[in-house]
């Protein structure tokens, strides 16, 4: 079985003619091509784009299924599945009705001229549903006595597309002004009927045979004022375009007519499997839609929904046909006026050389005096910083001169902020482009939501187009799910490739396997490499083994990017993950490591190190190093001020674990009461304690109740009491009702 890189490979090479539909639906899993169905474009929402592309070389045709002509690329939802043929030989005036119609799933659309008249035609799928209606209008009978088709000619398919019905709306929509031509093929589609009879186009001659035991025999009788509905289905396997007559005898009232119907089917869908150095396999109609008829598995389920298989996708294709979001080209951003261009690049040689306030300034002077991509590199500068609503400024001002990456950057901003609708709307925006860096970002975002099928699919197709995070977040994925061996196989891919943080999962995965010489080689690889978890997860199994000068190394070299502790505004986004890894900086390496050197600097004796990098880890957000710097700023400096406020960080972040929290309680509890003086009530340091102390026990009694009901309420006394005698009676007696909502008197 052929590698994923060179399934790959030969999906890019060939993904340009989408053959017949300009659709390709891809198949395959890690290894396995064809395990997976990926992406169905579809054409804008009038029905009337047409998408060119120029047609790879043909290869060998067969006798059975010869190779189409492949001029066109567009696909389009079907809106229309039930379609009337015209009926010939039949003059007015009989006492019978007869209505053929077909109905199909897939269909080839031929461009107007091709046919009789200037319409497209529609060529629908072997296998379709061919109805066939017979009403005695009058008070005779009417025989049907037989039906006969033959195939009239086989000509070759110059396409414009294909129309495609849909079961349901797909997972995901990348373009909104496709969902309504969606909605509509959803309202109008309908599983197939099973046949009563088949038609053997491909038999010499063409026969009419009945499906089944159960099938009515002809000829059929219809009673006056009855109807009687044959379904009939047109099969070959010729891929050309088979041109058939069916012909029926009917006899009433003692007068015999032969009406006839000119149609036509063929066997080509549209789409086709690649396969490594350029083959591919035409997909038949019923692996597509199973209740097209397969005489080669007559008892196959009819209405099958393989959508409950498959996630499906819809979106743009590109308007040059070279594939789905890989083109057109995205369009060049606005020019730089020239005096804008030198100050740009002047931006770029500064940061460079990391003179940040410097590029920051030439930056912002080139992005005012028109550069578009200018604005962009300053919208990242101030994104690194933290600069969120300078940076979604400065992206918009990219945006607006049409620097395409901007829309992908600008849906990081609003995914950070938690305004996800408004990622999405970026995102979408950004695919539209064919920037697969936004499909990844747009796969963060379903994952958050819990919408893993979705998110796997968009990371699997960008992973495939060259977007190497994705294969990341792909694995990490995988590996929650307990699929660990694909996870392994991408990480071991990725790492490869030089992605820093599939070296440390799979660290990771060795060291609980046990393989502890391979954890450090995945470690040490990444730390090298710049990777500030890397370097963390190397530090401690370095001070695992004693080796603890090593670990200290790392670890300095990771806490080293958390920046100057007293300029600390909180941790870089790298450049690998940057557009779609979102996480805190007390998760991060520099935070970790920080943390771990300082505890390693404390056991040395050095406590001066220790608080320094205490201090930094506590900036970034990490609970235990908040915690052990209110610790040292009382005990070691007699700071009352800075011990209250950790303790409040730690006390109001969401993310500090129950028995932390309740260490903190208990603390600021005891606290207030060492503050308290009979002679000095108002203290205000006491009051403050005693406030925190009533905050950190409420949140512990709503996870807990039961447990912490008792100790919240004497927090809750003591707070009444404390403010009673400063002569805060309002608070006083906010603490009082409180008690009482919990069952307790006040005291």
């Amino acid at each position: 079985m052929a590698s994923a890189p060179a399934l790959r490979g030969a999906a890019l090479t060939t993904l340009v003619p989408l053959v017949l539909g300009g659709a390709v639906l891809l198949a395959g899993g890690t290894h396995a091509w064809p395990a997976w169905a990926a992406v169905v474009a579809v054409s804008v929402i009038s029905g009337a784009l047409t998408l060119r592309r120029t047609a790879p070389p043909k290869l060998p045709a067969t006798p059975t299924r010869p190779a189409p002509d492949e001029s066109g690329s567009a696909m389009y939802a079907m809106q229309r599945p039930v379609r009337g043929v015209l009926t010939n030989g039949l003059p007015d005036g009989v006492p019978y009705t007869l209505k053929v119609t077909t109905r199909s799933h897939l269909a080839v659309i031929g461009p107007p001229g091709s046919g009789t008249g200037s319409e497209a035609v529609h060529i629908p799928l072997t296998g379709h549903n061919l109805v066939f209606s017979l009403t005695a209008d009058g008070p005779c009978d009417v025989t049907l006595v037989r039906l006969e088709a033959r195939a009239t000619q086989h000509a070759s398919i110059v396409a414009d597309g294909i129309s495609m019905a849909h079961r349901r709306v797909p997972d995901m929509v990348y373009s909104p002004d496709l969902l309504e031509s969606i909605q509509r093929s959803v309202d109008a589609f309908e599983p197939l009927k099973r046949p009563d009879f088949e038609v053997r186009l491909d038999d010499g001659p063409a026969a009419v045979c009945p499906v089944g035991e159960d099938a009515p025999s002809l000829p059929l009788t219809v009673s006056g004022g009855e109807s009687a509905t044959l379904v009939l289905a047109p099969v070959t396997e010729s891929g050309a375009w088979v041109h058939w007559r069916l012909e029926a005898e009917i006899a009433c009232d003692g007068r015999t007519l032969t009406p006839s119907w000119d149609l036509t089917v063929t066997a080509t869908t549209g789409m086709s499997v690649y396969h490594p150095g350029g083959g591919r396999t035409s997909t038949p109609a019923h692996e597509l839609f199973p209740d097209h008829w397969d005489p080669s598995a007559p008892d196959a389920e009819p209405g099958q929904d393989p959508s409950k298989q498959r996630f499906e996708v819809a979106a743009h294709t590109a308007a040059d046909g070279a594939g789905v979001m890989r083109g057109p080209a995205r369009p060049a951003p606005d020019l730089e006026p020239r005096e804008s261009l030198r100050q740009r690049e002047a931006g770029d040689r500064h940061r460079a050389a990391g003179r940040v306030r410097e590029a920051a300034d030439a930056y912002r002077a080139a992005a005012e005096a028109g550069s578009g991509q200018a604005a962009f590199a300053l919208g990242q500068l101030l994104h690194e910083q933290g600069d969120l609503a300078g940076a979604e400024h400065w992206y918009g001002v990219a945006a607006e001169r049409r620097v395409a990456v901007s829309f992908n950057n600008l849906g990081m901003v609003a995914l950070q902020r938690g305004e996800a609708a408004e990622a999405e709307r970026w995102y979408r925006r950004a695919m539209d482009e064919g920037d697969w860096t936004a499909a990844d970002g747009l796969g963060a975002l379903l994952a958050g939501r819990g919408d893993t099928a979705q998110a796997e699919t968009l990371w699997r197709l960008a992973a495939d187009n060259g977007q190497p995070n994705a294969a990341q977040n792909l694995a990490v994925l995988l590996n929650r799910q307990g699929r660990t061996a694909e996870a392994e196989e991408l990480w071991a891919r990725a790492a490869r490739e030089g992605n820093t943080e599939a070296a440390v999962h799979l660290g990771f995965l060795r060291h609980e396997a046990g393989d502890l010489k391979e954890a450090e080689r995945w470690w040490r690889e990444s730390a090298e490499r710049g990777n500030s978890r890397g370097a963390y997860y190397f530090g401690v199994l370095l001070a695992r083994a004693d080796r603890t000068d090593e670990a200290e190394h790392w670890w300095r070299l990771a806490a080293g990017r958390l920046g100057d502790p007293e300029d600390f505004a909180g941790s870089r986004i790298t450049e690998e993950g940057f557009s779609y890894t979102l996480g805190t900086a007390a998760d991060s390496g520099e935070a970790l490591s920080a943390y771990q050197l300082a505890c390693l600097l404390d056991e040395k004796g050095d406590r001066a190190g220790a608080e320094r990098w205490w201090t930094a880890a506590a900036r970034a957000g990490h609970i235990e190093a908040v915690l052990r710097i209110a610790q040292v700023a009382m005990n070691d400096h007699d700071d009352l001020d800075g011990c209250l406020h950790w303790l409040r960080v730690a006390v109001e972040d969401e993310r500090t674990p129950v028995e932390r929290l309740r260490m903190a309680a208990d603390a600021l509890h005891r606290l207030a009461g060492g503050l308290y003086d009979r002679t000095r009530p108002d203290n205000p340091d006491a009051l403050a304690a005693c406030a925190l102390a009533v905050g950190a026990y409420e949140r512990l009694h709503g996870q807990d109740a039961a447990a912490y009901a008792q100790p919240y309420g004497r927090v809750l006394a003591d707070s009444a009491r404390l403010h009673r005698e400063a002569g805060e009676a309002a608070a006083a007696d906010a603490a009082d009702r409180r008690l009482r909502a919990l069952g307790l008197p006040p005291r």
